[in-house]
């Protein structure tokens, strides 16, 4: 067995959580992060996959003090996996470029039921959440998130139960020997396939992150023994198995550098991150047209962006979120990629669908994932020409509060009412009082 340098750092790191001090840009980045964890969440409640995994998770009657959306108080495995489906229905979620993983749905959904059903402060929930959401960005950096997306499975449901394994091992207290077998169990139930793109199945695998990281968390504090080197960076590992060319490696461990919480994205946009670039680039475009009828359309984007949004036929609404066409049409035709264009009506409007059909996708190396390039024509002779260097969203180009609450209310206003106020200053203001039970309780309410 090769020795435990990242079970050793990873578990001494987790197991002090509580006794740490998180300066107040941190703690404002998990706070952010909440909001917008509670604006997807809440945006999607008539998504069919939360739907019915809420119908097969109520069905357990399963105890406990976490609360499940629209529909009380439950376990909080069944709360965990109820509310991290319905949080990446929409695909609005943010994501972690350095893992590219959507860390805060699995992460924030495994923390408030662990801290509901233990009775923690809104504080303690906030240092647990920035726990796991370092440990995970750090499991799934320097590409190996990446790369496991590539091999073809989904870095969200691989690494996002780490980041919830290790947020509920933190509000457990669990000892440096049952984190790293917690994170033993979190290590072979690893999985989630890329081919499930464009079904329910995506975002029952955040769920299921959230859900697997309470259960090994759990696990492990009953005196579970698992294997205890499948996050080192040599050996017979999960890398190894995941990645088998060995391309990439879980890297060394190292949580004495700056917070990764700072290298987090928001998504402006309701569809798949790695298209965001193309739709403000011709959400640029749109600006321009000024009433002159397009001709052709090329898209140029980073080859990696068809591995995730290549569809090419768009049948059913969900798929446009992995459609770099669709999306280039939604920004050409002036609409604001919003969750409202990712519907059976939008689909089918004529001008949307003769803009798609015309969106020429080419690869271009010199690209990055975070931006593309533009070159609309026009019936009479003119071109315009958009590159976009780094989408908005980004660390370099951030939303700011100002944006997030705009994201949120557009989400939660529509179930809320007037209440989505509330709720949004909840977030912004969680860590003094007891926020998170009144967010909880809102939650909780049946529908």
């Amino acid at each position: 067995m090769p020795a435990l340098k990242n079970a050793t750092a990873l578990s001494q790191y987790v197991s002090s959580t509580m006794t740490r001090d998180l300066p107040e840009d941190v703690l404002d980045a998990a706070r952010m992060c909440l909001a917008d964890w509670l604006a997807v969440l809440v945006g999607a409640h008539a998504q069919g996959a939360g739907v019915a995994v809420r119908k097969v998770a109520s069905a357990w009657n399963a105890p406990g003090n976490a609360p499940m959306f629209q529909n009380g108080r439950q376990s909080p495995m069944a709360a965990a996996l109820v509310n991290g489906t319905f949080a990446h229905c929409l695909d609005f979620d943010d994501t972690h470029l350095g893992c590219l993983a959507h860390l805060g749905g699995p992460t924030w959904s495994a923390t408030l039921a662990m801290t509901c059903e233990l009775g923690k402060s809104d504080m303690e929930a906030l240092k647990a959440f920035v726990t796991g959401f370092e440990v995970g960005a750090r499991v799934g950096g320097q590409g190996f998130g990446e790369t496991t997306n590539k091999r073809g499975f989904h870095s969200t449901s691989v690494i996002g139960r780490f980041s919830a394994t290790a947020a509920a091992s933190a509000l457990m207290g669990l000892s440096e020997a049952q984190v790293i077998n917690a994170m033993g169990v979190a290590a072979t139930t690893a999985g989630g396939l890329v081919a499930s793109f464009g079904t329910m199945s995506k975002p029952f695998h955040a769920g299921k992150a959230a859900m697997d990281g309470i259960l090994a968390a759990q696990m492990g504090g009953a005196g579970f023994e698992a294997a205890k080197d499948l996050l080192e960076s040599d050996g017979d590992t999960l890398a190894s198995a995941v990645v088998q060319d060995q391309e990439v490696r879980i890297p060394t461990l190292d949580f004495s550098t700056g917070s990764e919480l700072h290298n987090n994205t928001f998504k402006p946009f309701a569809a798949c991150l790695l298209v965001h670039p193309t739709v403000q680039s011709a959400r640029d475009i749109y600006q321009q047209i000024n009433g002159r009828k397009l001709r052709t359309v090329v898209a140029n984007i980073h080859p990696m962006v068809l591995r995730f949004a290549g569809k090419t036929q768009v049948n059913e609404p969900l798929e446009g979120k992995f459609s770099v066409a669709y999306c280039a049409a939604l920004g050409l035709c002036g609409f604001d990629a919003s969750e409202q264009d990712f519907t059976q009506d939008r689909l089918d409007n004529p001008e949307l669908q003769r803009v798609m059909n015309m969106v020429e996708v080419v690869t271009d190396e010199s690209e990055t994932n975070t931006s593309a390039t533009m070159v609309a024509t026009f019936d009479d002779g003119s071109e315009i020409t958009m590159h976009t260097p780094l989408a908005p969203g980004n660390p370099g180009n951030p939303l700011g509060w100002d944006g997030m609450e705009r994201k949120f209310m557009s989400l939660v206003e529509p179930v809320y009412g007037s209440r989505a106020q509330e709720l949004f200053n909840l977030a912004r203001t969680a860590g003094a009082g007891d926020n998170l039970k009144q967010i909880a309780d809102m939650l909780s309410e049946q529908a």
